[in-house]
């Protein structure tokens, strides 16, 4: 019985408790930030900061995903072993050949925006926010959610912090937001280095540095893929319009990718439990998956669904009640491209969802080349539309590309074979949203003069019980799976 409550809060803390600070953190951020800087700053810092994170995974030539897939399972002191190997071989050498193609480009007057410190503290940022991503992924394939978290929360929700105590000093200009940010992620970096200690005994891995090369190239086009779709579309914009504009959608595009944040939280919960049953999997045993590969799968979309749906409704529905609260007043006129994005987080997900289950399969090509393609295909529309429709026309490129990429997946993932329908539970998924969408329509309609602080939080409370009464989530999708890494790490501790 402790032995199930302990797994229990396990469960429950690390995501749903996760989720919900989130849910609380993001929108003070936004709020704060937008408040704060005018809009030319704030592009330009969030456009430095998701630039420098996908250099980052750029960087990694799928270092990331092979921790992911390798790890779950294996003795800690074997998985300790391949950190290091990868760090070693692979993240520290990244790092000095970013930090020269940058002074070159410098030095060729290719940067003429940036300062020479400017460019020293990204270089330095781009060294602390690989090291943190490493240590997420390798928290993620020994399934230790809470240290995964705990990363997360200080690297990605917190770093407004230094920001609001500072003000006005760190205001100013680009490289002072600069300064605050970098130095927050050295302390952060610090902080999980005297925390959050690696096993003491460490194995070297069999396997020579060319088995994560053998895993993670084939996987950099779905990495180029990736980065095309979550960054190309600032620097078209910026192209076309200017830094106003691309701030504008940031913003936009950030308090969409909430419904993404989530759903990738639970996604984190079911993805290393699939990889784990992939690896147990006997060899010469039937081709396709297991019937808890299936199970775990299942999961995976309806949480996906459950999420995407009601919340790119919510947009829909209340988007001018979004920008009162989670956005400074300058800021505030962006509010009618909201709607054109609110589905973009599903697409996502789809997409995602799908990617995880192929690369248990172990089949990265497939992956990485119809994410790429599509991604090149999504460059070309938003070149086209960018010029006519601005915003709205990068936005429906972004969703139009990514929804064709998760059929496409699904297509060749078979997902007849994959999808249990007991544990998919469509009929719940349907009646959930059809539920949000009447409760939705009546607080927007029956209430036209109800204030947003009122509005929002009933739409949150419609949202609740219409997914918890048809239990789209269940903690049965993470307990009663058979994997026991988690164990196997905290004794090693």
């Amino acid at each position: 019985m402790a032995q199930r409550l302990r797994r229990l809060l396990l469960f429950v803390v690390p995501s749903f408790g996760y989720i919900g600070l989130r849910f609380l953190l993001n929108p003070l951020r936004m709020r704060l930030l937008t408040e704060m800087l005018s809009k030319e700053l704030y592009g330009s810092l969030t456009l430095a900061v998701t630039t420098i994170t996908f250099i980052a995974i750029l960087s990694s030539l799928g270092g990331f995903e092979f921790l992911m897939r390798r790890l779950p399972g294996l003795p800690p002191s074997l998985q300790r072993g391949w950190l290091h190997l990868i760090w070693s071989r692979l993240a520290l050498p990244g790092w000095l050949a970013a930090g020269t193609l940058a002074a070159v480009a410098k030095a060729a007057g290719w940067l003429p925006a940036l300062s020479r410190v400017d460019l020293v503290l990204l270089w330095f940022a781009l060294g602390l926010t690989s090291g943190l991503l490493y240590r997420v992924y390798f928290s993620l394939g020994c399934n230790d959610l809470v240290r995964v978290r705990a990363i997360q929360l200080f690297q990605n929700d917190l770093w407004f912090i230094p920001f609001v105590v500072l003000g006005a000093w760190a205001a100013a200009a680009l490289t002072n937001a600069l300064w605050v940010w970098t130095g927050w992620l050295v302390a952060t970096a610090i902080g999980l280095r005297l925390w959050a200690r690696l096993p003491k005994k460490r194995t070297r891995p069999e396997e020579s540095f060319a088995a994560v090369l053998r895993y993670g190239v084939p996987l950099l086009p779905m990495v180029w893929g990736e980065v095309l779709f979550r960054l190309v579309d600032r620097y078209v914009l910026l192209g076309f319009s200017d830094i106003k504009t691309v701030a504008e959608y940031t913003l936009c595009m950030n308090m969409a990718m909430m419904v993404y944040v989530m759903g990738v939280s639970l996604l984190d919960l079911t993805a290393p439990p699939l990889y784990a049953e992939r690896n147990r999997k006997a060899a010469g045993a039937a081709p396709g998956p297991t019937g808890e590969m299936r199970r775990l799968f299942s999961a995976m979309v309806r949480h996906v669904w459950g999420i995407g749906l009601p919340a790119g409704l919510a947009m829909c529905f209340f988007h001018e009640d979004v920008f009162r609260i989670l956005s400074g007043p300058a800021f505030r006129d962006a509010s009618r491209f909201l709607p054109w994005m609110a589905f973009i987080p599903l697409a996502y997900l789809s997409v995602t969802s799908t990617s995880r289950a192929l690369l248990a399969m172990d089949r990265p090509r497939l992956v990485g080349g119809a994410t790429l393609a599509t991604a090149l295909v999504n460059l070309g529309a938003a070149i086209v539309a960018a010029p006519r429709w601005g915003i709205v026309g990068v936005a429906l490129a972004s969703f139009c590309s990514m929804a064709a990429l998760a059929v496409v997946l699904g297509w060749c993932l078979g997902w007849r074979s994959w999808l249990r329908r007991a544990d998919l539970r469509p009929g719940a998924i349907a009646a959930a949203s059809l539920a949000c969408a009447a409760g939705f329509a009546v607080l927007k309609w029956g209430f036209p003069d109800l204030n947003a602080w009122f509005r929002l939080p009933a739409a949150g409370l419609v949202a609740a019980a219409a997914l918890l009464g048809t239990r789209i989530f269940s903690p049965k999708d993470i307990l009663a799976s058979k994997d026991r890494p988690v164990q196997e790490m905290d004794s090693a501790n």
